[in-house]
């Protein structure tokens, strides 16, 4: 996996851990992995391999679509997202969700642009 895809995988399993709260050992100890190799995934230092993500997804009810694409998922898996709204008052669940899918929407777009724009430069994206 190239650099720049193992650091927004890992900005992705950060802020799903941060959405639940979960330490970093919590949350290495429930998906399967050790917190060190968690910290440098999150840190987009080393790479996930098929296995850690199947762990990942399976043990967080998340889409490997988000995961590695940054997509929400249409199939019933759930996202950062569906965890937080799950602790809104149900009177305002709709409206923030929308609020909340268009934020996360600019906020991926807006990264994806930084890459790109990092690339046509020849800078490192870090």
């Amino acid at each position: 996996m190239s650099k720049e895809l193992n650091i927004e995988i890992g900005r992705r399993i950060r802020a799903y851990r941060e959405s639940i709260g979960k330490n970093r050992e919590a949350f290495s100890e429930m998906i399967g992995l050790s917190p060190q190799f968690l910290a440098e995934a999150e840190n987009g230092k080393k790479g996930l391999s098929a296995e850690s993500i199947y762990k990942i997804c399976t043990n967080c009810e998340m889409s490997a679509d988000y995961l590695v694409l940054g997509k929400l998922d249409k199939q019933g898996l759930k996202s950062p997202l569906d965890h937080v709204l799950e602790e809104m008052p149900g009177e305002y669940v709709s409206q923030y969700a929308q609020v909340l899918k268009a934020v996360n929407e600019m906020v991926l777009e807006a990264q994806k642009d930084s890459v790109e724009r990092r690339k046509k430069d020849g800078r490192e994206y870090r």
